[in-house]
């Protein structure tokens, strides 16, 4: 009789076959084209930029050709062109694809420590502190972003260091506003009212049950900051607030350029290209996730 029973149960666990939810979400997003092919296109641009060497032989900053200066794209030896000063565009256009991810990426990872710590804390706990800390939040907000990271600049100084710093203050607050939201939205739930009940710490309960159940907005919050990011990263360079001059950068070699747009007009145009490109695939990945995140979609 046992073993019958056994039998019964092991087929109804045959019959009923769970669909975990990140199974869900990924068979969501492989459904979306848009999404896919900005994955596929963000894919390419960084195997490129971070395998850089082995797509070129140049340096981007030491190779210098006085002879074929301002050489046009499809010029012997250089796909791309020649800068002003000879360097080869196709190389600087990997090795600073190297510098704006990095930015991207670290703004984003920044911005999102800081503001899901104050979001978790605000909306978990409340009180005094929790409304001092949100209407510092809306203060942050009710600026434009772009000119609080210039005023930081000033301050702190031009380096790529600094720009991913002043980016990540501007950019926290969304992070903040949007974790708050959710904590608010699952910490009466009934597992989480139940924790407390089995008397967990508040630490176990928030990094536990809270957070992960607020994860997927902020992933969706993180993909698109980091698109957002390479790009005020590049205003911020285009101003010369950020890299060396010397030094690859997108939003650099966009400054470079604008003074030969009558003459060699691709100088800005490649990578203008480059960034509006990685900057899409970032959207188009970020609204791919939201579609696979958002509970409609959900059968």
């Amino acid at each position: 009789m046992a073993e019958n029973m056994k039998n019964t149960n092991t087929a109804g666990e045959d019959s009923l076959p769970v669909t975990s939810y990140w199974k869900g979400v990924i068979r969501r997003f492989c459904k979306n084209r848009i999404a896919v092919i900005g994955l596929i296109a963000l894919g390419v641009i960084v195997i490129l930029c971070t395998g850089a060497p082995l797509f070129t032989k140049y340096d981007p900053v030491v190779d210098m050709d006085f002879m074929n200066m301002l050489a046009p794209p499809g010029s012997e030896g250089h796909i791309l062109g020649t800068d002003d000063l000879g360097r080869d565009i196709w190389c600087r256009l990997l090795y600073g694809g190297r510098s704006s991810l990095v930015t991207g990426l670290s703004v984003a990872l920044l911005a999102a420590v800081i503001g899901v710590v104050i979001g978790l804390y605000s909306g978990y706990f409340g009180g005094i502190i929790e409304a001092l800390l949100m209407r510092f939040t809306d203060i942050m907000l009710s600026f434009p972003f772009l000119i609080v990271a210039i005023a930081i600049m000033s301050v702190l100084g031009s380096s790529q260091k600094n720009i991913i710093i002043a980016l990540a203050i501007t950019s926290w607050p969304r992070f903040a506003r949007l974790t708050r939201g959710q904590v608010l939205a699952v910490k009466n739930t009934e597992y989480v009212e139940a924790a407390k009940v089995a008397g967990f710490k508040n630490a176990r309960i928030i990094f536990r049950h809270v957070l992960p159940n607020c994860i997927g907005p902020l992933i969706i919050q993180g993909t698109l900051s980091v698109g957002g990011a390479i790009l005020s990263a590049a205003s911020l360079n285009y101003l010369g607030l950020g890299a060396d001059a010397a030094s690859p950068d997108w939003g650099m070699m966009l400054s470079q350029g604008r003074n030969y747009l009558q003459i060699a007009p691709y100088l800005t145009t490649i990578p203008g290209l480059a960034i509006s490109a990685t900057v899409l695939a970032m959207n188009w990945v970020g609204d791919g996730m939201r579609d696979a995140f958002d509970p409609k979609m959900r059968k």
